[in-house]
């Protein structure tokens, strides 16, 4: 039952999954026990393990999901993202990572979001890590002198209020950017905007570069509190080349 004020908008939730079947069981027992508004569950898969017996059974005890399956992996995320979009039967679509398990009542207030603002085209939620503390409350891009001594040039994503406790942080603001992790979009803002970019592969950043790429085209980015969902970093690929490049 959805909160008192809040009315029953119904959303499209896309989940990517590359083996590691133990979290996407986990992320999905999450999101059915703690959704609260309608949802059509978009599953975007290229596992060659057991994964795919068990969608096939999920298909048999729930009628709202869409099951895609490439035999092909998939090669930057932009990808699963887009071929999610053109399935997708509402305006709003939440973007949760097989490595991620939502928290009560994470979606409401992010969707309201999007309704009250129509300029917003993405909302992230707070990303926790699994000992509690906070991973992400949104991002913002400091200068490279702010960067701890990394080894880089031009700006440099800083996750706010990273490591803090995770009651902290309930508020909601416009941001740099956000994660994908656990997020929730404006279908209308994403088709067209979202370019893949498979010759580089999966390069860590897709989410603040399509946040930068939105911003620049006129819409706004939001972080919202009030949703969260405990967050296993890089748990479904792991630890990528461009991430290890940039913390020498």
């Amino acid at each position: 039952k959805v909160q008192e004020g809040f009315t029953q908008t119904p959303i499209d939730i896309m989940v990517p999954t590359h083996n590691n079947l133990e979290l996407t069981i986990a992320c999905l027992k999450n999101l059915y026990t703690y959704t609260q508004l309608p949802f059509h569950l978009i599953i975007t898969d290229d596992s060659t393990d057991l994964s795919p017996v068990y969608f096939s059974g999920l298909l048999k005890e729930y009628d709202n999901i869409t099951y895609l399956h490439s035999e092909v992996p998939y090669k930057c995320g932009n990808q699963f993202f887009n071929i999610a979009l053109k399935h997708c039967k509402y305006d709003f679509m939440a973007t949760v990572m097989n490595s991620v398990t939502v928290q009560p009542d994470w979606e409401i207030v992010a969707v309201e979001i999007l309704k009250s603002n129509p300029k917003v085209a993405t909302v992230g939620l707070k990303c926790l890590f699994p000992w509690g503390t906070i991973e992400s409350a949104g991002i913002r891009l400091a200068d490279v002198k702010d960067a701890g001594g990394i080894n880089i040039e031009g700006l440099f994503p800083v996750d706010i209020g990273a490591n803090l406790p995770a009651h902290l942080l309930c508020n909601s603001y416009e941001r740099d950017a956000v994660q994908w992790a656990l997020a929730i979009h404006r279908k209308e803002a994403l088709i067209g905007n979202l370019e893949e970019d498979i010759y580089h592969g999966f390069v860590g950043w897709d989410d603040i570069d399509n946040c930068y790429v939105l911003r620049k085209k006129g819409w706004k980015v939001f972080y919202c509190g009030c949703g969260s969902g405990y967050h296993q970093p890089r748990a479904t690929r792991g630890v990528l080349e461009s991430d290890k490049e940039r913390l020498k």
